[in-house]
Protein backbone atom coordinates (compact mmCIF):
# COMPACT_ATOMS: atom_id res chain seq x y z
CA UNK A 1 0.00 0.00 0.00
CA UNK A 2 0.92 3.30 -1.17
CA UNK A 3 1.25 6.27 1.72
CA UNK A 4 -0.29 9.58 0.56
CA UNK A 5 1.65 12.37 -0.95
CA UNK A 6 -0.62 15.39 -0.91
CA UNK A 7 0.16 18.48 1.37
CA UNK A 8 -2.82 19.88 2.17
CA UNK A 9 -2.26 24.00 3.35
CA UNK A 10 -4.95 24.51 6.07
CA UNK A 11 -5.42 28.04 7.73
CA UNK A 12 -5.78 27.67 11.71
CA UNK A 13 -9.08 29.88 11.05
CA UNK A 14 -10.25 26.65 9.02
CA UNK A 15 -9.73 24.22 11.63
CA UNK A 16 -11.50 26.52 14.15
CA UNK A 17 -14.45 27.13 11.38
CA UNK A 18 -14.71 23.41 10.81
CA UNK A 19 -13.80 21.47 13.86
CA UNK A 20 -17.75 20.79 14.79
CA UNK A 21 -18.49 19.57 11.10
CA UNK A 22 -15.55 17.44 10.56
CA UNK A 23 -16.89 15.43 14.11
CA UNK A 24 -20.33 15.62 12.11
CA UNK A 25 -18.72 14.35 8.75
CA UNK A 26 -18.08 11.02 10.97
CA UNK A 27 -21.40 10.76 12.37
CA UNK A 28 -23.28 11.86 8.55
CA UNK A 29 -20.97 12.24 6.23
CA UNK A 30 -22.70 13.76 3.38
CA UNK A 31 -24.38 17.00 5.66
CA UNK A 32 -21.02 18.91 5.08
CA UNK A 33 -21.49 18.04 1.52
CA UNK A 34 -24.87 19.92 1.48
CA UNK A 35 -23.25 23.15 2.74
CA UNK A 36 -21.33 25.70 0.32
CA UNK A 37 -19.14 27.40 2.95
CA UNK A 38 -18.25 23.29 4.10
CA UNK A 39 -17.45 22.37 0.77
CA UNK A 40 -14.92 25.16 0.50
CA UNK A 41 -13.04 24.23 4.16
CA UNK A 42 -10.40 21.88 3.40
CA UNK A 43 -10.18 20.41 6.90
CA UNK A 44 -13.72 19.59 6.94
CA UNK A 45 -13.23 18.20 3.14
CA UNK A 46 -10.47 15.67 4.35
CA UNK A 47 -12.30 14.67 7.16
CA UNK A 48 -15.89 13.70 5.53
CA UNK A 49 -13.09 11.59 3.22
CA UNK A 50 -11.98 10.01 6.06
CA UNK A 51 -15.63 9.23 6.89
CA UNK A 52 -16.76 8.05 3.11
CA UNK A 53 -13.74 5.20 3.48
CA UNK A 54 -15.04 4.34 6.95
CA UNK A 55 -18.40 4.28 5.74
CA UNK A 56 -17.14 1.97 3.35
CA UNK A 57 -15.62 -0.34 5.45
CA UNK A 58 -19.01 -0.62 7.54
CA UNK A 59 -20.92 -1.93 4.58
CA UNK A 60 -18.23 -4.28 3.82
CA UNK A 61 -17.87 -5.53 7.33
CA UNK A 62 -22.33 -5.85 7.12
CA UNK A 63 -21.52 -8.10 3.92
CA UNK A 64 -18.97 -9.72 5.11
CA UNK A 65 -20.99 -10.65 8.40
CA UNK A 66 -23.90 -11.76 6.75
CA UNK A 67 -22.25 -14.10 4.42
CA UNK A 68 -20.59 -15.74 7.21
CA UNK A 69 -23.78 -15.83 9.82
CA UNK A 70 -22.19 -12.83 12.34
CA UNK A 71 -18.32 -14.60 12.42
CA UNK A 72 -17.72 -11.56 10.43
CA UNK A 73 -18.96 -8.98 12.77
CA UNK A 74 -15.75 -8.96 14.17
CA UNK A 75 -14.82 -6.17 11.25
CA UNK A 76 -16.87 -3.73 13.83
CA UNK A 77 -14.14 -3.90 16.24
CA UNK A 78 -11.36 -1.89 14.08
CA UNK A 79 -14.49 0.42 12.36
CA UNK A 80 -15.05 1.39 15.61
CA UNK A 81 -12.09 2.03 16.70
CA UNK A 82 -10.67 4.20 13.67
CA UNK A 83 -14.26 6.02 13.83
CA UNK A 84 -13.19 7.41 17.53
CA UNK A 85 -9.42 7.73 16.01
CA UNK A 86 -10.94 9.83 13.39
CA UNK A 87 -13.11 12.04 15.53
CA UNK A 88 -10.91 12.66 17.76
CA UNK A 89 -8.32 13.55 14.98
CA UNK A 90 -11.23 16.06 13.72
CA UNK A 91 -11.55 17.53 17.25
CA UNK A 92 -7.85 18.17 17.88
CA UNK A 93 -7.39 19.71 14.34
CA UNK A 94 -5.05 17.01 12.66
CA UNK A 95 -4.87 16.13 9.36
CA UNK A 96 -3.85 13.02 10.09
CA UNK A 97 -4.92 9.99 7.34
CA UNK A 98 -6.58 7.06 9.47
CA UNK A 99 -4.13 4.01 9.74
CA UNK A 100 -4.79 1.53 6.47
CA UNK A 101 -7.43 2.66 5.16
CA UNK A 102 -6.99 6.75 5.78
CA UNK A 103 -5.06 7.08 2.34
CA UNK A 104 -7.75 5.70 0.00
CA UNK A 105 -9.91 9.18 1.14
CA UNK A 106 -7.96 11.28 -1.17
CA UNK A 107 -9.38 9.32 -4.07
CA UNK A 108 -12.67 11.23 -3.88
CA UNK A 109 -10.66 14.54 -4.50
CA UNK A 110 -12.73 16.53 -1.98
CA UNK A 111 -10.17 18.69 -0.66
CA UNK A 112 -9.65 21.38 -3.47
Amino acid sequence: MSESTRSINVTPEEIQAGKTMAIISYLIFFIPLLMDDMRNNKFVMFHTEQAIVLLLLNIAAGIVGSLTCGIGLVLYIPWVILLIMGMMNAANGELKPLPVIGQYGEKFNLVK
